[in-house]
């Protein structure tokens, strides 16, 4: 009899695995251009091909995403390390699954516009000059990574919170602060309409945004992590293969301008690999700083690690 109720219970267990696995899963994404091996695998039916049921939900903002992913409405997200830390601390069921980007030469995701009215100043020209970025947020973490990077003290440039990106880009234009922290397509937008670029953070070889999955797609050894990278590792694949095939995806999926649509780059996303310990130890020591954690989060990354 206990046989028959173990063989029972592994059974139900088992089930109980494949029916979490088969279920929907439903997955955040903001429009914007780290996100496109995801619409790939989506457009493409990769997901579907390598068993997951995945839905892309769709969200204009980072903070009705992070609503979403501590409500229990979606079962994974694409964001920034800061955003992660501070959803992991408040006790959200997840992991981190692979580093969606990594800062690439040649490839300028962020950096600091220059207004019109200033276009032409240097870096000595903008010390203590008006620089509009969303505080305790991945912009600020990289704004203090800058000012390291280009060798001058904290501070150098006189911070200006304002959240809302549309409106820190029409202020930028309009002359209405100096400088502007902006993720491209909009630090190329602001090129195009007179202004210019000061530095990128391209050169800083640091991971930035990343997705993450619910705790439980990391069950039974990583099978549904797997299917998941397997499907996200083929999209990568498709866009270094043929990347002008998904140029009108790219437009349609991650708010490019059309003045930029013909001429801006698909770019080259990296294969799925987890931040080095190293690399997540320097974020959250950055947070715990500014008071955004008290100590550091333990088991934040994917469990069993990304297969190659």
């Amino acid at each position: 009899m206990k046989k028959i109720l173990l063989a029972l219970a592994v059974i139900l267990a088992l089930a109980t695995t494949a029916r979490a696995q088969d279920a929907a899963m439903r997955f955040g994404v903001l429009p914007v251009i780290d996100t496109l091996p995801l619409q790939v695998a989506d457009r493409e039916g990769l997901f579907a091909k390598h068993g997951l049921n995945v839905t892309l939900v769709r969200f204009m903002s980072a903070l009705e995403r992070d609503t979403a992913m501590q409500t229990g409405q979606i079962d994974g997200y694409f964001g920034d390390l800061i955003a992660t830390y501070l959803l992991l601390d408040r006790g959200v069921p997840m992991r981190i699954a692979l580093t969606s980007w990594r800062t690439t030469p040649g490839y300028p995701m962020f950096g600091i516009a220059l207004s019109p009215a200033n276009r032409d100043q240097n870096l000595a020209g903008m010390q203590g000059r008006s620089l509009a970025l969303s505080r305790s947020t991945i912009m600020e973490f990289l704004c203090d990574r800058l000012e390291d990077h280009l060798g001058v003290k904290r501070g150098y440039f006189s911070q200006l919170e304002v959240k809302k990106m549309p409106i820190r880009l029409q202020m930028l234009l309009t002359d209405q602060v100096d400088a502007a922290l902006l993720p491209e397509p909009l630090l190329s937008l602001a090129r195009l309409k007179g202004g210019n670029v000061l530095v990128t953070a391209e050169d800083l070889n640091l991971p930035v945004t990343v997705l993450c999955l619910h705790q439980r797609y990391f069950e039974n050894n990583g099978a549904a992590y797997d299917k998941f990278l397997a499907a996200y590792r083929e999209a990568i694949r498709l866009l270094a293969e043929n990347p002008e095939k998904y140029r009108p995806l790219m437009a349609e999926t991650c708010r490019i301008p059309k003045p930029l649509v013909s001429g801006f780059p698909v770019y080259p996303y990296p294969a799925p690999e987890l931040p080095a310990p190293a690399e997540l130890a320097e974020v959250q020591d950055w947070m715990i700083a500014k008071g955004l954690l008290k100590a550091r989060v333990a088991d934040a990354v994917a469990l069993p690690p990304v297969r190659k």
